[in-house]
């Protein structure tokens, strides 16, 4: 209940400031006009990279302030789901009717998010449109969930699953890793790329590093059992070293 009060609350929020602002059309100016001076920063050396960051720092603690409490929610809320196996319980039917449902309800309201916050939209509907893919963001991730559910009962999605769990269980080193290479390509001090490509560059950039941390990912698990950042939070989080290969998990046991 606690959840569904914070989501209608956060709708209601994006409604007012919607309706509040009727003068917003004029916004469009002076967002091309930071995000000029953004591209600058991040086309500059360390500091300037550094300090624009800084000066979005406001940003995110306004965000943690409204979404804070409900991205944690929803990481506790798939957490149980994980542990309890709701969706591996639920039938074929029931996960079609998942998969149905999510993307009909998803789908329209992330277009409509991606359309008030980078698209055609005036900027009076940015809140609004970011507070709906914020709180229907979960819908769509339970259909994207059941589909992929679906597809693993296949011999084709099995095989494909046998490839990809290697990747999922080093996914904070993968993240890690994807934002250090793309900021050494993209800011000042790296290529200095930030803003001189078009769409299709970055997205085959994102996809052949992925391909290339799912190629590495396998063999790295055959002798390791966990990702190095992964043995490394484990280590803190117990406050003490982690074995390192799959010979002291089966001697431990």
């Amino acid at each position: 209940m606690g959840v569904g009060r914070l989501r209608l609350g956060l709708l209601l929020l994006g409604a007012l400031a919607t309706l509040a602002d009727p003068g917003a059309e004029t916004a469009p100016g002076a967002a091309a006009a930071e995000a000029a001076e953004l591209t600058a920063a991040y086309r500059g050396g360390f500091a300037d990279v550094v300090g624009a960051n800084l000066e979005q720092v406001w940003f995110a603690a306004v965000a943690l302030l409204t979404i804070g409490g409900l991205v944690v929610a929803v990481f506790l809320l798939g957490l149980a789901a994980g542990k309890r196996q709701w969706l591996t319980r639920v039938s074929t039917a029931g996960l079609r009717r998942i998969l149905v449902t999510g993307l009909c309800v998803g789908v329209p309201t992330a277009a409509f998010s991606a359309a008030g916050t980078a698209g055609p939209l005036p900027a009076r509907w940015e809140l609004l449109a970011g507070m709906a893919g914020t709180v229907f963001a979960p819908v769509l991730t339970a259909a994207y969930v059941a589909g992929l559910l679906l597809w693993f009962g296949t011999p084709g999605g099995a095989r494909a699953a046998g490839i990809l769990a290697p990747a999922g269980r080093m996914a904070l080193t993968h993240y890690l890793t994807q934002s250090l290479v793309m900021a050494l390509v993209f800011t000042g001090y790296g290529l200095g790329l930030y803003g001189r490509l078009g769409i299709a560059v970055p997205v085959c950039l994102a996809l052949f590093l992925y391909a290339a941390q799912i190629a590495l990912s396998g063999p790295l698990l055959r002798r390791c059992r966990l990702g190095p950042v992964e043995w490394l939070l484990r280590g803190f989080t117990h406050f003490r070293e982690r074995p390192r290969g799959r010979s002291h998990e089966v001697n431990g046991r």
